[in-house]
C-alpha cells in the first residue's frame, strides 16, 4: 500500500493539477476507485492538502478496502463550475475520472467507483454522482447536504455564495445547476441509472439541518433511490466523525457488486 502525489495537466483548467492517491499493495484494471472530495474552509483556500494528516488512515482503509483513493483539489469551490468561470465540475466529469482508469488499473464500471466527501466535499459528490450517475454507482456523504435548504448557508457558507454560486441568497441556487435535486429527478424522469446513497451526519454537527432537510426530501420525492441515511445522536464535524463513519461507507460501497 502507499500514499503518493502525481501532477495531471488539466486541458479544461488550463493548469497543472496535483492529485493524492492512496493505494492497496495489490491492483489490477478491476480495482475500485473512490474519488474523495476535500471539504473547505469559507473562503481560506482549503485543497487537497488537508488529506495529509490522514495519509495512515487512508492508506489503511485503501489495503483493508481494496481500493483506490483519488483525492483532487478545488479549494472552497464545491468542485463546481463557478460564477467567475473556474470550471471544476468540468474537470472531474470531463477530464479527471475519464482518464484515471487509463492513468492507474483501476475499474471503469460503476459500480465499482464512487464520488465521496465530507462537508463540502460531501454536497459536491451529491451533485457530482447525480450528474453522472452513468459513471458513479455510489454516492457518500458525510456531514453536509443540499445547501439551499437551509438559510445556515448565507452564514456558513457566505463566501461560496458570493463567489461560486454568484447569488446573493443561497436558497436563490434552488433549480439552478448548482441544485444536485435538479439532476436527481432527471435520472428517475430519463430512466439513467440510480447511484446508491450513504449519507450520514451526527446530531451534534453544525450541518445536520442540511442533512437532515436532505434526506426528507429525498424519501419524500425520490423513493425511487436506494438511499441510506444515518443521523447518530454522537457525532460533530470533526475528524473522529468521519474516521468512524467513512469505513461504514465504504462497506457500504464495496457490497454493492458483491454477487
Amino acid at each position: 500500500m502507499g500514499f503518493y502525489r502525481f501532477d495531471l495537466y488539466s486541458d479544461v483548467l488550463g493548469r497543472d493539477e496535483d492529485i493524492f492517491i492512496a493505494v492497496p499493495a495489490k491492483m489490477d484494471d478491476d480495482t475500485r476507485v473512490v474519488y474523495l472530495l476535500h471539504g473547505g474552509g469559507g473562503g481560506g483556500g482549503v485543497d487537497n492538502t488537508s488529506w495529509l494528516p490522514q495519509k495512515q488512515r487512508l492508506e489503511n482503509w485503501a489495503e483493508t478496502f481494496k481500493t483506490v483513493f483519488i483525492m483532487p483539489s478545488a479549494p472552497d469551490s464545491f468542485f463546481a463550475n463557478t460564477c467567475s468561470g473556474i470550471r471544476y465540475q468540468d474537470y472531474m466529469l470531463d477530464e479527471l475520472t475519464v482518464l484515471i482508469p487509463g492513468i492507474f488499473r483501476v475499474s471503469d464500471k460503476r459500480l465499482r467507483t464512487a464520488v465521496a466527501g465530507m462537508s463540502m466535499g460531501g454536497t459536491s459528490a451529491f451533485r457530482l454522482g447525480m450528474a453522472a450517475p452513468d459513471r458513479f454507482g455510489a454516492i457518500g456523504c458525510l456531514s453536509s447536504g443540499n445547501l439551499w435548504l437551509s438559510p445556515l448557508s448565507n452564514r456558513v457558507h457566505s463566501y461560496a455564495v458570493r463567489n461560486v454560486f454568484g447569488v446573493e441568497r443561497i436558497e436563490d441556487i434552488q433549480g439552478t445547476e448548482y441544485d444536485f435535486f435538479v439532476d436527481a429527478m432527471r435520472n428517475v424522469r430519463e430512466g439513467r441509472p440510480l447511484p446508491h446513497i450513504f449519507h450520514a451526519c451526527g446530531r451534534e454537527d453544525h450541518a445536520l439541518e442540511h442533512a437532515h432537510m436532505t434526506s426528507e426530501w429525498i424519501k419524500e420525492n425520490l423513493p425511487q433511490y436506494d438511499y441510506n441515511y444515518f443521523e447518530p445522536d454522537v457525532g460533530r464535524h470533526d475528524d473522529a466523525f468521519w474516521a468512524e463513519w467513512m469505513p461504514k461507507f465504504l462497506n457500504f460501497f464495496t457490497g454493492l457488486d458483491a454477487e
